[in-house]
């Protein structure tokens, strides 16, 4: 289930390109994605991978009002080198 404030951090420049000039965080909603976003994404014709998402359960979620989660990504490394994923 996807929260009205569940987000993304994504590279400055990627969001730039969106037209989020100046933003760290983007809404999950605003660019169309579910909750929980996928483990790699390719916005703006930029491959970009997860290195962390929030634990907090959609049952969590729902009893909580000051709350929000996110999921931040990195761009995708050429030749193979891996992120780490990590959870929070």
């Amino acid at each position: 289930m996807t929260f009205d404030d569940d987000f993304l951090r994504l590279p400055t420049a990627i969001l730039a390109s969106l037209g989020f000039a100046g933003k760290q965080d983007v809404f999950c909603r605003a660019l169309d994605i579910d909750w929980p976003p996928p483990e790699r994404l390719n916005i703006a014709g930029v491959a970009l991978v997860r290195i962390s998402i929030s634990e907090i359960t959609d049952e969590q979620r729902a009893g909580m009002t000051h709350v929000c989660r996110g999921a931040e990504y990195h761009q995708e490394q050429i030749g193979g080198e891996k992120n780490e994923q990590q959870t929070h």
